[in-house]
């Protein structure tokens, strides 16, 4: 006996092309699916590229320590970050403050163009102060130190000596004249050095309230890129504004009203982050709202059933207890619709319109008058009863 077993037949292989149908996704999928990232990321790159190559990264502002011309301390500013200090611009008398509580040098320059309150600030402040030009007849030091600013000068050929017990002025040494100088004034805690003549010194410190060091260079040559090289004046600059791990440069000439982006507390990169979340979102609006689909726009005015107003109407007087608005409301209706009723003209006299009523229903006068024109109700159930009683009253006008 013979048996036979019975074989499916052998499934059509899959083609490659299928498989990678399959398996791997069209770009054209991918795109559609990665696109709301990737597009705000790519803005987030573009906007950030372009602030970088576009951000000015010198000036031509004298004594800036971003102005590398023979008036700016851009060279300044490098040697002492090559000392491992820290320096860095701040736009306002408060932002130097704020960064002086935690223990910076405020390096000041054009001090005559701040206020006397100002000055009386930075001189209360908890770090170093370190004044660069305080040219005669200004008032650069009003309400920083006794001292005064003279107009006494040396020529550049000239050799001035420290003469005095200044550990910056000895490292010093020597400083190649002075273009302007600072008198003692008798002041007990000031130090002269670099005399220029009787009581001027080309370079000067004082102690302020707050038990910090005031250090004063009337004539603010030495600092600059053109005479930073000149016998001491850069171990003088360096020393006297290094004392501190970071050295903060106020210019009285450019300060800038406080606000929250200049603020101290205010991360550099917080206004970057807020421009890019925005791009972000206008991205996402755009391509969200591209899925939705076109706008309907609908035939108006639309038709609403009174009803419903009504019921509107009557919720907005329950939730502000506005009982008396309520009842009027209802007491006009029905004057209104019981004078047509009636015929009666608009405008008739409520004496009228209550006789006319009462003639019609057989109420008594008083009665009609006090459900059309009497007190508001106090309470919701006496609103309740009012509206009862004006759809009694205009029953009993139709039936008759």
């Amino acid at each position: 006996m013979s048996s036979s077993t019975r074989t499916s037949p052998p499934s059509p292989p899959q083609s490659e092309a299928s498989t990678d149908q399959v398996t791997s996704p069209h770009w054209s999928h991918r795109w559609r699916r990665w696109r709301a990232v990737l597009v705000p990321l790519t803005l987030i790159l573009i906007s950030a590229l372009v602030t970088l190559w576009t951000r000015p990264t010198t000036s031509h502002t004298p004594l800036a320590i971003d102005n590398p011309g023979a008036s700016g301390t851009m060279a300044l500013a490098e040697l002492l970050r090559h000392e491992g200090i820290s320096v860095s611009k701040v736009g306002n008398t408060s932002a130097a403050l704020a960064a002086s509580r935690h223990g910076a040098t405020i390096a000041v320059v054009n001090a005559n163009r701040l206020s006397q309150d100002e000055r009386e600030s930075l001189a209360r402040s908890a770090g170093d102060v370190v004044v660069i030009g305080a040219q005669g007849g200004s008032s650069a030091l009003d309400g920083l130190t006794d001292m005064a600013s003279k107009g006494s000068a040396a020529p550049a050929s000239t050799t001035l000596k420290a003469e005095c017990a200044d550990d910056d002025a000895q490292a010093a040494q020597a400083l190649a004249g002075a273009q302007a100088s600072v008198s003692l004034q008798d002041d007990d805690d000031a130090v002269g050095c670099f005399p220029v003549g009787e009581d001027r010194y080309a370079y000067a410190t004082d102690a302020l309230p707050s038990g910090a060091r005031l250090r004063v260079l009337p004539d603010p040559g030495p600092a600059t890129n053109a005479h930073l090289a000149q016998e001491g004046h850069a171990a003088l600059s360096v020393r006297m504004l290094g004392h501190h791990d970071e050295v903060v440069w106020l210019d009285g000439s450019h300060i800038e009203a406080p606000s929250v982006w200049n603020s101290p507390s205010t991360p550099a990169w917080l206004p970057v982050l807020i421009l890019q979340l925005l791009l972000m979102g206008g991205v996402l609006a755009v391509v969200q709202g591209r899925r939705f689909g076109g706008l309907i726009t609908e035939d108006l005015p639309v038709v609403v059933r009174s009803t419903e107003t009504t019921l509107a109407r009557g919720r907005l007087y329950r939730q502000g207890s506005d009982r008396p608005r309520a009842a009027e409301a209802l007491r006009s209706g029905a004057a209104l619709r019981l004078g047509t009723a009636l015929g009666l003209p608009p405008g008739t006299s409520r004496r009228d319109l209550v006789a006319a009523v009462a003639q019609a229903s057989g109420i008594d006068p008083s009665t009609v008058d006090s459900l059309l024109y009497g007190p508001p109700p106090t309470s919701n159930r006496a609103l309740a009863t009012l509206a009862v009683q004006l759809d009694q009253l205009e029953s009993e006008v139709h039936s008759q």
